[in-house]
């Protein structure tokens, strides 16, 4: 199990640096949130600073476990966790073509189809909520512009 810390660690902390490289690039704009990147650069340093203390306390742990523990790569819980590699590719390809708001919906309802919500009123209800909300939060209270579908 160390060695998983390490890695994910690693690749977190290169995650965050490239976020933070990007984040750079970005222009001060003239909507309600004149500096886009502060909130990725946040994000990106609290992805570091998180990656560096699973080092930190995978160094000083002394459990015996940490060291036989073993990935069940074919269990149930892998299996949805590749299940939701898949709904975030799909997420992206959706919101590429129908836009935001489109993919919004189709990925809160994938994430609780897996998770194991089987309440149509929850299916349906919640995203559409969540939806709603970041239109007229982020569209119309913050006047950001959402990404649209293609043919916009």
């Amino acid at each position: 199990m160390r060695k998983y810390n390490y890695i994910v660690s690693v690749i977190m902390m290169a995650l965050g640096g490239y976020i933070l490289y990007e984040a750079s690039a970005y222009e001060i704009g003239t909507s309600a949130q004149k500096n886009p990147a502060l909130w990725l650069q946040f994000l990106a340093g609290a992805l570091i600073l998180l990656s560096v203390a699973l080092i930190i306390e995978t160094i000083f742990s002394h459990a015996p476990e940490m060291d036989t523990v073993l990935i069940d790569w074919k269990s149930t819980g892998m299996k949805k966790v590749y299940m939701m590699f898949g709904f975030v590719v799909g997420f992206v390809i959706i919101m590429k073509i129908f836009g935001m708001l489109v993919a919004l919906f189709c990925i809160d309802v994938a994430i609780e189809w897996i998770m194991g919500c089987r309440n149509k009123k929850m299916l349906i209800g919640f995203p559409l909520a969540l939806m709603i909300f970041v239109y007229l939060f982020f569209g119309l209270l913050m006047k950001l512009t959402l990404p649209g579908p293609i043919w916009m």
